[in-house]
């Protein structure tokens, strides 16, 4: 299956618009998840330490492969032991690492993180998840413990107020349908990773009348009532780039923020080992979000249509609304 491009894959100050790609499974040793990454993209693999390798000098950048836990990915559990008299050899660490690892694997997802790529030079991310499939990874529905995902970090054409705005009217429109298309699995449903936005946000959002004046007041609206990071399109790190004091002043989770110029569209299950699975299709959703983002008339007219829809906005969103959205959209 072909990725499908936006009508824009440049950005307005010239060059590609970037996307990076982050990929959460389990079922594979750490070492042998980079070497795949090194046989699609090149590079060389380095083993940093338990948690975490690196797939360096590849065709796009550096890759990482790692736990993805911040505790132990930073070695947290050392400074604990501490505190109660227990300090570690080096042998000894090791082991202990070790035993973290095997109790990890059933918790805790390992996370391929790409550099971002120009968005038109996607396709090979399939490849790469063609052969960790082959290799025994394991995807959100292999448990009823895993909700794993997968992650675009997409590059939007600027930075500007109004362009940022129309991405969250675009997505906030959206999302009746792009929960039911990506087929959101129970386990992800029910972790707090992808809350929803709350409705009186989407009201003053979706509104047409919603034009903020620049990059502050729309920053301002949306730590008023999104001070964290768990949303389905994740607006921390974009925010951050722009004006990091702003943020970290409001945040409720500062270390988790990596600020960048990329929205942090974390919604798709992690399907890897599903044969029929593509990357390419969870990337053709999202690109209706991204054309509609830039179609100021049809998102007009589809937020007063919205607001209009029965059941709104005590969530109770009737089959009417997201059968509305595909023709919207002209994907009916």
């Amino acid at each position: 299956m072909p990725f499908t491009m936006p009508s824009v894959t440049n950005k307005s100050a010239g060059g590609p618009r970037h996307v990076g790609l982050e990929l959460e499974f389990a079922g594979m040793d750490i070492r042998d998840a980079a070497r795949a990454v090194a046989d699609v993209f090149g590079g060389e693999v380095r083993e940093v330490d338990t948690f975490i390798c690196t797939v360096e000098g590849t065709t796009h950048g550096n890759f990482s492969v790692e736990l993805d836990s911040s505790l132990l990915r930073s070695k947290g559990y050392l400074k604990i032991l501490h505190e109660i008299g227990i300090d570690l050899s080096d042998a000894n660490e090791k082991r202990i690492e070790r035993i973290l690892l095997d109790v990890a694997d059933e918790l805790i997802p390992y996370e391929v993180v790409a550099p971002p790529v120009p968005m038109t030079e996607l396709a090979p991310m399939d490849d790469l998840r063609e052969l960790l499939r082959r290799r025994k990874a394991k995807g959100t529905r292999a448990s009823i413990l895993y909700a794993f995902s997968m992650q675009f970090n997409v590059e939007p054409p600027d930075l500007t107020a109004p362009t940022l705005a129309g991405f969250l009217k675009a997505f906030l429109l959206c999302y009746p349908w792009l929960r039911e298309a990506s087929g959101l699995d129970m386990t992800r449903i029910l972790s707090p990773f992808i809350d929803k936005f709350p409705s009186d946000y989407v009201k003053l959002v979706v509104d047409p009348a919603y034009q903020p004046c620049d990059e502050a007041a729309l920053i301002d609206d949306y730590l008023d009532h999104n001070p964290t990071r768990n949303r389905p399109l994740d607006c921390m790190p974009i925010f951050a780039h722009l004006d990091r004091d702003r943020v970290m002043a409001r945040a409720n989770e500062k270390h988790l923020i990596k600020p960048r110029p990329a929205f942090h569209y974390r919604l798709p299950n992690c399907l890897i080992d599903e044969p029929a699975w593509r990357i390419a299709r969870e990337w053709d959703l999202w690109v209706a979000v991204d054309d509609l983002s830039r179609d100021a008339d049809t998102l007009a007219a589809m937020g007063e249509d919205f607001l209009n829809t029965p059941g709104f906005p005590l969530d109770l969103f009737t089959d009417s609304w997201k059968e509305k959205i595909p023709r919207w959209l002209d994907r009916s």
